[in-house]
């Protein structure tokens, strides 16, 4: 009997924070593969909410790095900083990449797996190392790694090395993916190189089923509620825009925003915001990646604020957009080219503006709050987008033929 493939995920974050290689673990090992995921321990509240998704899974996860208060994540925080440090100087080094690239890599050579996919800055390197070993390798440029972060925050980033690490990749790995086809052309173009396999940031669908109908945000108004959610809520982030566009909105909306707030942006928020317009505003904390389509679907419209620099958040497409969609939410979004994407598929679910016009935002606001028909038309839109192309049942498909394809 022929063995079953075995295929290692090597990441750098969290699982909790890693939804795209969740559902990637979850499909190849539907599809019979012998999964692994290799991945860091940063924290006992992250381990907690990974244990939370662990409790349903058939595949298993494994930690490279364990940076609580023990020797060893001491000393692996200490060459995280003398990494960036010497990047800093010019002398760019694998350790500013993340934590623990090295124990990483070590670990990930004892298996002999069958495929090394790699995600994030840490995986993309290790399955980099792997691939001049000899090794099977794949890549999934969940970003665009070395066009990531904006000038100023990139001192400590090294980006000579990333792109030398995405450029053999596109040439030498048998399996490549991606967010978005702007982004696959572009990466394309650049490295002179094979287009990667799209894949969405999707969701199942069939998460709907677990929608659980109650009502935890809303403040009982009545109000159209309008949401938007990231990790962190602070500058540079679109919501200084939104807060100029709801001055020029007639009709009171309750506005709320998920993630970890800045301390300092906190007060800003409050100065900017205009409740004198009648406009409530509400900020929640990070919820569990099995609650937050709950939270989302409570809500009538999405705000998708991507910027336009950097390359990787202008031709990405996040994960955000593509909730919203599942959640059932009418978007009004920035026209960075991974939007725009997603609003030429999704027939009237998306209303894209241009970033940093507040008059345009307003007006696409407007249009919906207005006219109840449009917004209950977009939010069928939005609906039928996501059932149709913009659900993880519609990207496995691909996965899997890159993946087969790729073992053969």
């Amino acid at each position: 009997m022929a063995s079953v493939p075995c295929i290692y995920i090597v990441t750098g974050s969290h699982l909790c924070r890693n939804p795209r290689v969740v559902t990637e673990a979850d499909a190849l090992t539907s599809a019979g593969y012998d999964v692994t995921v290799l991945g860091p321990l940063f924290s006992d509240e992250l381990r907690t909410e990974d244990e939370e998704l662990l409790a349903d899974v058939n595949w298993t996860h494994r930690i490279s790095v364990d940076l609580r208060r023990t020797i060893s994540g001491i000393w692996t925080r200490l060459r995280r900083k003398a990494g960036s440090w010497l990047t800093r100087q010019g002398w760019e080094t694998a350790d500013a990449l993340g934590y623990g690239v090295k124990q990483t890599l070590r670990q990930a050579r004892r298996e002999n797996a069958d495929l090394y996919i790699g995600h994030e800055e840490v995986g993309t390197w290790v399955v980099w190392k792997l691939e001049q070993e000899g090794a099977r390798v794949g890549v999934d440029f969940e970003d665009w790694h070395a066009r990531d972060l904006l000038p100023e925050d990139r001192a400590d980033r090294p980006v000579s090395l990333l792109e030398t690490v995405e450029r053999d990749l596109l040439h030498r790995s048998v399996h490549a993916t991606t967010t978005s086809k702007v982004l696959a052309k572009a990466m394309a173009d650049t490295y002179d190189a094979p287009k990667p396999t799209v894949l969405y940031n999707a969701f199942p669908w069939a998460d709907r089923e677990a929608i659980d109908d109650e009502i935890c945000d809303r403040d009982g108004t009545g109000r159209v509620s309008i949401h938007w959610v990231s990790q962190t809520i602070g500058p540079g982030r679109g919501l200084d825009t939104l807060c100029q566009a709801l001055w020029e909105i007639e009709t009171p909306v309750q506005v709320h925003l998920r993630g970890e707030c800045r301390p300092d942006y906190r007060s800003r928020l409050d100065q900017m915001f205009p409740d004198e317009q009648g406009h409530t505003l509400h900020l929640h904390e990070l919820v569990s990646p099995e609650a937050l389509l709950s939270r989302i679907a409570e809500h009538d419209i999405g705000m998708a604020l991507e910027q336009y620099e950097p390359d990787s958040r202008n031709l990405t497409v996040t994960n955000k957009i593509l909730h919203y969609l599942l959640g059932g939410l009418a978007v009004v979004a920035t026209d960075t080219a991974g939007q725009k994407e997603v609003a030429e598929q999704a027939d009237g679910a998306v209303r894209l503006f241009p970033a940093d016009a507040p008059a345009e935002m307003a007006h696409r606001l407007r249009n919906l709050l207005q006219s109840g028909h449009q917004l209950e038309k977009a939010q069928e839109h939005a609906l039928r987008a996501a059932r149709e192309e913009f659900s993880w049942e519609q990207q496995v498909p691909r996965l899997l033929k890159s993946v087969n394809a790729a073992l053969q």
